[in-house]
């Protein structure tokens, strides 16, 4: 139900969990349906009471506190958990590769939330923030060996290195850094297959043509510029004439 953001749902089937036996599971998805439910103080008892099923273990605590980090998140306490994430990543010990996940695939949303307020530089930021952090597993299997976030949040974690580096292309773009928006795609061309490459393409052509109509107008002409893909798919930059 959690995954469906059908909190209501969620929330009672937890209850009823926790209350027929109480574990670690049953506490950690009482906590994530507070916090979608925008009820923070009622999840922090709820993932307090879940600490107390870890046994010590230090790969679950550090497990725990990422999901209430993300579940922070979806209660719009975005700062907080991102802060959070941060602070585990600094860590000794910590699977690293989980941080950058889920900081990822965070800083992806709140990119998303600054492009339709028209923040394109915040937007720009958080995308940046996120392609960075996704270099350290793009070719990795995330979405099986971390199959946990997909189970727990309905996460698509095999597109994330894509979308965020899409993304932030898109919002160079829509910032009107033209130069800067092909090298990011250039970039991108470069680390995957021929088919990716296809979709590349058309996503770039339609994306492109859509951003350039509004910052098209506060160009000189010299300074107008036209994406245009060769035969071969890469990115050039041409005057227009």
């Amino acid at each position: 139900m959690a995954r469906k953001c059908d909190w209501d749902h969620a929330l009672q089937d937890a209850i009823q969990s926790v209350s027929i036996q109480p574990s670690l599971a049953g506490h950690i998805s009482e906590g994530i349906a507070f916090c979608g439910k925008k009820q923070v103080l009622a999840a922090r008892i709820s993932f307090d009471l879940a600490s107390m099923f870890t046994n010590r273990d230090l790969k679950t605590d550090h497990f725990l506190f990422l999901i209430k980090a993300i579940a922070l998140f979806n209660a719009n306490e975005h700062q907080e958990a991102i802060l959070r994430i941060q602070e585990l990543a600094a860590c000794p010990n910590v699977d690293l590769v989980a941080c950058r996940i889920v900081e990822a695939y965070l800083r992806v949303q709140l990119g998303n939330i600054a492009l339709e307020g028209a923040r394109h530089n915040e937007a720009i930021e958080h995308f940046t923030v996120a392609a960075n952090a996704s270099n350290l597993f793009y070719k990795s299997p995330i979405h099986v060996t971390y199959d946990e976030f997909v189970v727990l949040f309905g996460w698509d974690l095999k597109s994330l290195w894509h979308t965020a580096n899409q993304q932030q292309c898109y919002a160079l773009f829509r910032a009107g850094s033209f130069k800067a928006a092909v090298e990011s795609c250039q970039s991108m061309m470069d680390k995957i297959d021929e088919d990716m490459k296809a979709d590349l393409r058309v996503w770039f052509t339609l994306r492109s043509k859509r951003s350039l109509c509004f910052p098209w107008r506060w160009c000189t002409r010299s300074e107008r510029l036209l994406v245009k893909f060769d035969t071969e798919i890469t990115f050039s930059l041409v005057p227009r004439r």
